[in-house]
C-alpha cells in the first residue's frame, strides 16, 4: 500500500508536468517528495542503484501521470476545462498549511519574506510570456527534441517553471504533446512499425530529459541544503499566485470565452475544488502521521 501511495504520488507530479500554468515540481514540493526526487538525483552518479531504489515508485509514477496527462488532458481541457483546472487549484490552495509546516524557522525575517515576492513577481511575470511558432522540419528537428527535453527537466526541478509554458512560448508545446501521445496511441494500437521509426525522437527526448535531471538535481540539492527556509518560502509564494497563472493561461489558450458556461459546470468546478483541497489534506495528514510514526 506504501508504493502504491507513493506511485499516485509520482502521477500527480508528472501530470503536473503536462498541464500548463503548472508546475511537477510545485506539486512534488506540495506533496513533500521533493527532497527525496532530489536527494536521489545528487546521488545518482555515486550511487546509482541505490538512488533509483529510494524513489523508484516516484519515477514510475511520473511516468504514468505523464502517459494519462499526453493521452487525456487535452481532452478533458476541451470537454470540462472549469471543473479539471479548479480540481488543480483547490489541490494547491489545500497544500498552503502542509507547506507552512515545512518552513521551521524560529523567526521570519525580511529575507524570506523578499524571497516569497519574488518567487510572487516571476510568477506574474510568465503570464506575459506569449505563444511562439516555430519550425520543426529538418535536421533541426532532432536538436529541438533534445532541448524540448532539457527544458522539461528543468521544469520538472525548478518549483513554479512551468515546462509546459515555456515550450508554448518557444512554440514547440505541441511537439511535445504530438509525441507523447503518437507514441502511446501507437503502443495501443501494436503498430510497433510506427513506434520504432519514433524511437531515436524518443531516445533524444529522453537524453535531454536525464541531463537536465541530473544537472539542476545537483544545483537544487545544494540550495536545500544551504537556503532550506527560503526555499519554502519560495515555494509558498508561487502557491499564493499559481491560481491566478492557471486561469489566465486557461483563458488565453481558448479562443473563446472558457468562463462563459451554465451554473451547473460552476457548481461541478466547486466540488471539484473541495475534493482538490480534501486530496491535498489527507496527503498531508498522512505524511504527517508518517513522520511521527518513524
Amino acid at each position: 500500500m506504501k508504493h502504491l501511495f507513493k506511485i499516485i504520488k509520482g502521477s500527480m507530479v508528472g501530470i503536473g508536468s503536462i498541464l500548463p500554468g503548472v508546475s511537477g515540481s510545485m506539486i512534488a514540493a506540495i506533496l513533500n517528495i521533493y527532497q527525496d526526487l532530489i536527494t536521489a538525483l545528487n546521488n545518482f552518479t555515486k550511487h546509482p542503484i541505490k538512488s533509483v531504489a529510494q524513489v523508484w515508485q516516484y519515477i514510475v509514477g511520473v511516468f504514468i501521470g505523464l502517459g494519462i496527462g499526453f493521452l487525456f488532458i487535452k481532452a478533458f481541457l476541451d470537454i470540462a476545462p472549469i471543473p479539471l483546472t479548479l480540481l488543480f487549484i483547490g489541490f494547491i490552495i489545500g497544500a498552503i498549511p502542509g507547506l507552512r509546516k515545512e518552513i521551521k524557522v524560529d523567526k521570519i525575517k525580511w529575507h524570506h519574506l523578499l524571497t516569497m515576492f519574488i518567487a510572487m513577481a516571476v510568477m506574474v511575470g510568465f503570464l506575459f510570456i506569449q505563444e511562439g511558432s516555430a519550425s520543426t522540419s529538418g535536421w533541426t528537428y532532432y536538436i529541438i527534441v533534445f532541448f524540448i527535453g532539457v527544458i522539461t527537466a528543468i521544469s520538472i526541478i525548478i518549483p513554479g517553471l512551468s515546462g509546459a509554458t515555456m515550450l508554448m512560448a518557444l512554440g514547440y508545446f505541441q511537439t511535445l504533446i504530438n509525441l507523447g501521445g503518437n507514441l502511446i496511441q501507437d503502443l495501443f494500437k501494436l503498430d510497433f512499425t510506427s513506434v520504432a521509426s519514433q524511437l531515436p525522437m524518443l531516445f533524444l527526448l529522453a537524453l535531454g530529459i536525464i541531463i537536465g535531471l541530473l544537472f539542476m538535481g545537483k544545483v537544487m540539492y545544494q540550495f536545500l541544503i544551504h537556503f532550506k527556509a527560503h526555499f519554502y518560502f519560495a515555494v509558498l509564494g508561487i502557491v499564493f499566485i499559481s491560481p491566478f497563472n492557471i486561469l489566465f493561461t486557461l483563458q488565453a489558450n481558448t479562443s473563446s470565452n472558457v468562463f462563459n458556461v451554465s451554473w451547473y459546470i460552476w457548481l461541478i468546478g466547486a466540488l471539484m475544488f473541495v475534493f482538490g483541497m480534501f486530496i491535498t489534506y489527507a496527503i498531508s495528514k498522512r505524511d504527517l502521521k508518517e513522520e511521527k510514526n518513524d
